[in-house]
């Protein structure tokens, strides 16, 4: 008796709504309820992809700076041999800022928008890194012109010249997405040191001071008492302001095989 109840409200269920009824006597989901399941299965998904954004974005950087890595070691080779042809790159009683001034000119001479320059590397926040070229010029004023190379690793404002050919060499680098190679770069203090190494010379500054500025200040790329500027965003995940690093040059060492020539 009770099996024939059933059936039957199941069969006047299906009678009065147009649509099969649940065994049991359950009511199947109205069309209104369907959409409001689907909605949370994909603001569910959304919610994932918004939090798996930090990994699978440091995961992209890294294909990228492994990328970046076998371009610049073919890169340092063609330059060296380059550099050996370059009568003008030659060490003849040349002061050592002046040749790797020189090498400097040589070896931006040949770069383009998204060309390993050289290795950042600061021990203390364990950063390691390969700097790539940015726009040139005013281009590189555009918040949107290196948005792209950001996402590979730091990138170096086009409008600076290159380490060793004036002040300063300016870098931008992510804070916290794309493996985030600025993030702890707020705990520079004065006197800290970071190294650059290219394939005309190697370079050795010491941190002078950190500031915060307002995020539209182009002024700290034309700021010619420092060597080096490295530029993020402030505070983490945010874009309000810029934080700032000043460091200023210790040592200059061209490579000796970017220098060295038959006589």
């Amino acid at each position: 008796m009770e099996a024939v109840d059933d059936e039957t409200q199941g069969a006047r269920g299906e009678a009065t709504t147009g649509r099969p009824a649940k065994p049991g006597g359950a009511k199947a989901p109205s069309g209104r309820s369907r959409w409001v399941r689907r909605l949370a299965d994909i603001l569910l998904i959304a919610g994932g992809l918004v939090l798996a954004y930090p990994f699978w974005s440091a995961g992209y950087a890294q294909v990228q700076q492994t990328r970046l890595d076998a371009t610049y070691r073919d890169s340092s080779a063609a330059f060296s041999t380059l550099a050996a042809a370059n009568s003008d790159a030659r060490p003849r009683d040349v002061p050592t800022a002046e040749v790797v001034r020189r090498l400097a000119v040589l070896y931006g001479s040949r770069l383009k928008a998204g060309d390993p320059i050289g290795r950042l590397r600061i021990p203390l926040i364990d950063l390691d890194r390969l700097v790539q070229q940015g726009a040139r010029g005013a281009a590189s004023l555009d918040p949107d012109a290196d948005r792209a190379l950001l996402r590979n690793g730091p990138v170096h404002y086009g409008l600076t010249p290159l380490p060793g050919a004036g002040e300063p060499f300016a870098v931008a680098g992510h804070r916290t997405t794309y493996g985030a190679p600025f993030y702890k770069i707020d705990r520079l203090k004065r006197g800290d040191r970071i190294f650059l190494e290219t394939p005309y010379a190697r370079f050795r500054y010491a941190v002078a001071k950190t500031t915060v500025t307002p995020p539209n200040d182009v002024s700290v790329l034309r700021d010619r008492g420092y060597s080096l500027v490295l530029t993020t965003c402030t505070p983490p995940y945010s874009a309000s302001h810029r934080l700032i690093v000043w460091a200023v040059l210790e040592r200059a060492t061209p490579l000796k095989k970017a220098v060295t020539a038959p006589q």
